[in-house]
């Protein structure tokens, strides 16, 4: 059973392993640039067949990498942990965990210069 410090705890722990998983997924996605751009400009020439299977290669290794980034995106049971957000893309639960990061540090703010105004109104009717 969960406590509530776990239950708070849960965004900015989803929010950690989501940077995580997006992180590697646009290091496979450069890869994968990286990958086509060379065969585009190996295709240009009358290259080695075993360049081009060489290639080929590393596109089949990109798609096992990518197929194993979906597997790790599913072991976090973000589905389990906010039945909400199943079946929604990894980067819109990154774009709205970042939301709610930034509702929480507006409300911070805005907090702080009410009281920053309640300071100032006494000082005004203390003189």
């Amino acid at each position: 059973m969960l406590n509530i410090n776990q239950i708070l705890d849960a965004p900015a722990c989803l929010k950690k392993e989501l940077d995580t998983v997006l992180a590697l997924q646009a290091d496979i996605d450069t890869a994968d640039h990286v990958i086509q751009s060379a065969k585009a400009e190996i295709e240009k020439y009358d290259i080695f067949k075993i360049t081009l299977e060489a290639l080929g290669s590393l596109e089949h290794t990109h798609d096992c990498l990518m197929a194993k980034v979906d597997i790790l995106y599913s072991s976090l049971n973000v589905s389990d942990k906010f039945p909400e957000l199943k079946d929604i893309p990894l980067e819109f639960v990154r774009t709205l965990l970042l939301a709610h990061d930034l509702k929480i540090n507006i409300c911070k703010q805005a907090i702080g210069s009410f009281f920053d105004w309640d300071k100032l109104d006494q000082a005004i009717r203390g003189a």
